[in-house]
């Protein structure tokens, strides 16, 4: 049964997504289940404060990548909120502008439980944890990073299996980390 818009369960999955990879659709999907939620919506970051821009595809580019991911699953959806907003990209400020515009749902925040450890140092933390709950998910499920992805690109190897093929497809054309 479909929650109404007044109490409905969104989780937020940020990163930079560069590129999307199995293991963030498995990390959103295990927490869609465990947590009972009714979305979880993938937000790319413009600029994230933890880290480098170098090898960097453009947001548009991250953004199609995400959109070819998640097409097949009904639960997942993306924003461009923080492409928009340009600049770096904090927590806070996101989750001001969606408690703003969804303000009787529940915000959950998901991350990799390597995070954990640095939670209290993000800006404005104190009241993040007023609007949104945290969903720490294990990184033993998977064992796969956006930083290994473009490095075998970069050496022309393959990178199926970790991720979709269609973002795999979009990789190819664009001719995306090969520098």
């Amino acid at each position: 049964m479909a929650r109404s818009e007044n109490n409905k369960r969104i989780g937020i999955l940020g990163g930079s997504f560069n590129p999307i990879h199995h293991g963030h659709l498995l990390m959103a999907e295990l927490a869609r289940q465990k947590m009972q939620l009714d979305t979880v919506i993938f937000m790319p970051a413009f600029c994230s404060p933890h880290k480098s821009s170098k090898h960097m595809a453009s947001a548009q580019q991250r953004l199609a990548m995400i959109k070819l991911a998640i097409a097949d699953n009904h639960f997942f959806d993306v924003s461009d909120l923080e492409l928009k907003r340009k600049g770096v990209s904090y927590t806070i400020d996101t989750v001001l502008q969606l408690h703003a515009l969804n303000p009787r749902a529940e915000l959950f925040w998901i991350i990799g439980d390597d995070h954990v450890p640095t939670l209290s140092s993000w800006k404005n933390f104190d009241e993040i944890v007023t609007m949104a709950s945290f969903i720490a998910v294990s990184r033993a499920w998977f064992n796969v990073s956006s930083s290994e992805i473009r490095h075998l690109v970069r050496q022309q190897k393959s990178i199926r299996y970790l991720t979709t093929d269609k973002v795999i497809e979009y990789i190819d054309r664009q001719k995306l980390y090969l520098a």
